[in-house]
């Protein structure tokens, strides 16, 4: 510190510079972007040699995966009975994008051994059923956790599973039953379908009745009201919950945490994701607002963890809605890499 004297005399001190502040470092140096033009090559990875025979219910994808199209109200009739050897890009033509295929696709090549999906916000178990079958066509042990809130969306869970010749069993009760029979050995069964909402901690949340045919429910409300984040108004049931303490329990890490719970994304992950950072090797999470994006961000980079794949939502901002994700037409997609589970991860 130096002493000056100002224009009356006075010494007064004068302060040298401070350094510039320090920023951390954000993200890894590990991960590996995946681009667009690398699509097409990872999702061969997907392919099946032969495909089932689609008979007159089915429509059966590249990767072999039958789905029962008149299950399912917002798939196209014209599907049932079709086969397609076609890869999604941009995407299948009734459920996904070509980037949630590839999450998907990244987490059955980097397993070893075992492959393990936990699906929260799971609709019909579309990502779990397909990980299962795929990865048991590679020779792979697998298994799966889907996890849905809605009865009638849990029920086509089951189906699905049944359609494709995975073995199910459905799990209901209370949140502390339903934490015990997670928790418990897995036997002979390769998925279990969880009637209950994703959460970070056991509890009872509201969740929309909806139409068989809207797959934006979210287990939120505006407080004191019956208008849901997209300014819907609708009536509510009570649903248990299941925590990710319990979904990720036991020793196998989980090759591929996929969440698709429509704008709580961040509220849902962040409480849980010292948990997350133990158990889970890749997460693909659907985000349905740019400001949870950028909340997802801001949380996981710090972290060390690596964006593999940023696919940002898009919005039309017209009418009214009492949410950002209210305004959204597209859902995005990030993809996550825990680099701690990398067996590359310096120690």
């Amino acid at each position: 510190m130096q002493l000056m004297r100002n224009r009356r005399g006075r010494r007064r001190a004068e302060h040298a510079p401070s350094a510039p502040p320090r920023v951390p470092s954000l993200g890894n140096g590990l991960t590996v972007p995946i681009r667009a033009d690398d699509y097409p090559r990872i999702l061969e990875g997907l392919r099946a040699d032969v495909l089932p025979a689609p008979g007159q219910e089915f429509f059966v994808g590249w990767d072999g995966v039958r789905t029962r199209v008149a299950m399912l109200p917002f798939a196209p009739p014209a599907l049932a009975g079709q086969a397609s050897t076609e890869l999604p890009i941009p995407d299948d033509g009734y459920r996904s994008e070509d980037a949630e295929y590839v999450a998907l696709a990244q987490a059955l090549d980097t397993a070893e051994g075992t492959f393990r999906i936990v699906e929260v916000g799971a609709g019909w178990a579309p990502w779990s059923v397909a990980g299962i079958v795929v990865a048991r066509r590679r020779g792979l042990s697998a298994t799966g956790i889907a996890v849905e809130a809605s009865e009638l969306r849990a029920s086509w869970a089951m189906q699905h599973a049944a359609d494709n010749e995975v073995s199910a069993e459905l799990i209901t009760g209370a949140p502390d039953e339903i934490a015990e029979r997670v928790r418990a050995s897995w036997g002979s069964t390769e998925l279990r379908v969880v009637l209950a909402a994703g959460w970070h901690t056991r509890t009872v949340l509201q969740f929309p009745d909806l139409d068989p045919a809207d797959m934006g429910g979210a287990v939120w409300t505006l407080p004191g009201t019956d208008v849901d984040y997209r300014g819907a108004h609708l009536s509510h049931h009570d649903v248990p919950t299941v925590s990710f303490e319990d979904l990720l329990a036991g020793g196998q890490v989980t090759d591929l945490l996929h969440i698709d719970v429509q704008g709580v994304e961040y509220e849902l992950v962040e409480p849980a994701s010292g948990t997350i950072q133990d158990h889970v090797r890749l997460m693909a999470i659907g985000t349905t607002d740019r400001y949870n994006e950028g909340l997802l961000q801001h949380h996981f980079l710090p972290r060390g963890w690596g964006l593999a794949l940023d696919a940002p939502c898009s919005a039309v901002f017209t009418m009214t809605h009492p949410t950002l994700a209210g305004f959204t037409v597209q859902d995005g997609l990030q993809l996550w890499e825990n680099p701690f589970l990398r067996a590359d991860f310096p120690s």
